[in-house]
């Protein structure tokens, strides 16, 4: 065999070598360009998940005005109606006096009314 055959020999077992690697490095970049495909709409989709999350933020922020505002509103409200009752309220202090007068005028009223029985039956 001479120097040219074997080099074309030794060639073709590389070659036959070679184009199972160059299948297999194909099919690589196929599956790595499908990876960058789906990474893309990863990243769109994070985008998009990004965009829904700052959105919900601002809703819940003003969720939170909303509630601490009718709380106060609603607690005010409340409060106000308390004082009303408070205000109509009249403490035992006051109360004390008035039992006073109150047995005072029934003892002058049972008092009159005996005498007018007694002018009554005279």
């Amino acid at each position: 065999m001479t120097d040219q055959e074997l080099i074309q020999a030794i060639g073709q077992v590389v070659e036959s070598k070679i184009e199972p690697l160059r299948k297999d490095i194909g099919e690589l970049k196929n599956q790595v360009g499908q990876l960058e495909v789906r990474i893309d709409r990863l990243e769109v989709r994070m985008d998009q998940l990004e965009t829904r999350v700052g959105q919900l933020e601002t809703n819940v922020n003003g969720m939170r005005v909303y509630m601490d505002t009718e709380q106060k509103r609603t607690l005010n409200l409340l409060l106000e109606g308390q004082q009303a009752l408070w205000d109509r309220f009249v403490p035992q202090e006051k109360f004390d006096p008035l039992e006073d007068r109150t047995q005072v005028l029934e003892l002058t009223v049972k008092l009159h009314s005996q005498e007018i029985q007694e002018l009554q039956l005279a």
